[in-house]
C-alpha cells in the first residue's frame, strides 16, 4: 500500500460522523489512542477529546524498566495524559499488576481525581495489585458528583466528617479493601441510589450488617474472620451471592430479607447452593 492509499484511508476514517469516531477512539488503550496524533494533522488532537482513558496492565509493564521510584515516568504520562485532555472523561482506568514495582500514592490520586472530577468522570476503576501491608493508600475524599460507577481493589479506605458522597453512584465493587472504623458505613450512607455492590474479601471486616434499602444485587466474599451477616435492611435485595474462602458457615446469616429471588452460596472447596424464589 502507498502512501497515497494510507493517507486516503485516514481521509475516509476523517469524514465519520464525531460519534462514530468517538466509538473508535473509546476502544482504544491509552498507547494506541495517543497514537493516533501521528496519523494526520487532523488526528493530532482527536485523543485529547476520547470519553475513556484505560491505563492498562500493558502500559505498566511497557515502561518497567525505565521507571525510577522517585519520579517514575508512568505518573508523569498519566498526569500529562489528563493535563492535555479537553474533553468530558466518561471512564478512567488504572490497573497496576501484583509485579510492578509503581505504587499509586495519594500524591499521584491528589493531582489526578480533581481532574477526573472537573471532567463529569462516570465510571472510576482504580486496581492496584501492588499492595503491601505497610504501603496501603488512603482514599480520602472523591468529589465525583457524575460518578454512577466505581472499583477500588488494594486500597485502604478512610472517610472524612465532611465526605459529600456519591449522589448518582448505582454500582460499587470493593476488592481487598481495608476500612477504618465506620468508613464502611460512611461510604454506603453517602450512595442513596446504590443498587449493585460487590464486596470481595475486604480486610479486617467481622460483622457485614449494613446494606442500604436501595441495594438490589449484593455479591460478598469473605474469609474465615467474618463472623456474622445481616441483611434484614436491604429491603429491595433480589439478588444475593455469598462466597466463602473456606468451607460455608449457614449460621453467619443472621437476617435476611423477605423479597429475596435467587440466592447462592457457595465455597471454594466446592460447596455450593442456590435457592430461587419466584412470587
Amino acid at each position: 500500500m502507498t502512501l497515497s492509499d494510507q493517507e486516503d484511508q485516514i481521509d475516509r476514517i476523517s469524514d465519520l460522523p464525531c460519534n462514530v469516531i468517538d466509538g473508535i477512539l473509546s476502544h482504544l488503550d491509552i498507547k494506541d489512542l495517543v497514537g493516533t496524533s501521528i496519523l494526520s494533522k487532523q488526528w493530532r488532537y482527536k485523543w485529547t477529546k476520547a470519553p475513556r482513558l484505560w491505563f492498562s496492565e500493558d502500559f505498566f509493564e511497557e515502561y518497567e524498566d525505565l521507571e525510577d521510584l522517585e519520579d517514575p515516568v508512568t505518573y508523569r504520562i498519566i498526569t500529562d495524559v489528563l493535563m492535555q485532555h479537553q474533553g468530558p472523561i466518561d471512564k478512567f482506568g488504572l490497573f497496576i499488576s501484583n509485579d510492578y514495582k509503581f505504587e499509586i500514592t495519594i500524591e499521584h490520586l491528589d493531582k489526578w481525581i480533581p481532574i477526573l472530577s472537573e471532567r463529569n468522570i462516570k465510571h472510576l476503576e482504580l486496581v492496584n495489585h501492588e499492595t503491601h501491608p505497610d504501603q496501603m493508600l488512603y482514599i480520602v475524599d472523591l468529589p465525583c458528583k457524575e460518578l454512577t460507577y466505581s472499583k477500588f481493589l488494594g486500597f485502604d479506605l478512610s472517610i472524612p466528617p465532611d465526605f459529600s458522597g456519591f449522589e448518582r453512584l448505582l454500582e460499587l465493587h470493593l476488592l481487598f479493601v481495608r476500612f477504618e472504623p465506620g468508613a464502611f458505613e460512611s461510604l454506603i450512607s453517602g450512595c442513596p441510589l446504590l443498587k449493585n455492590l460487590h464486596f470481595v474479601l475486604c480486610k479486617e471486616f467481622e460483622y457485614f450488617d449494613f446494606a442500604p434499602p436501595t441495594l438490589e444485587v449484593l455479591l460478598i466474599e469473605f474469609n474465615p474472620k467474618m463472623k456474622s451477616i445481616c441483611l434484614k435492611k436491604a429491603n429491595n435485595l433480589i439478588d444475593l451471592a455469598l462466597k466463602a474462602t473456606e468451607s460455608c458457615t449457614f449460621g453467619l446469616i443472621k437476617s435476611l430479607p423477605k423479597n429475596i429471588q435467587r440466592l447462592s452460596i457457595s465455597s471454594r472447596r466446592g460447596i455450593y447452593k442456590v435457592r430461587k424464589h419466584h412470587h
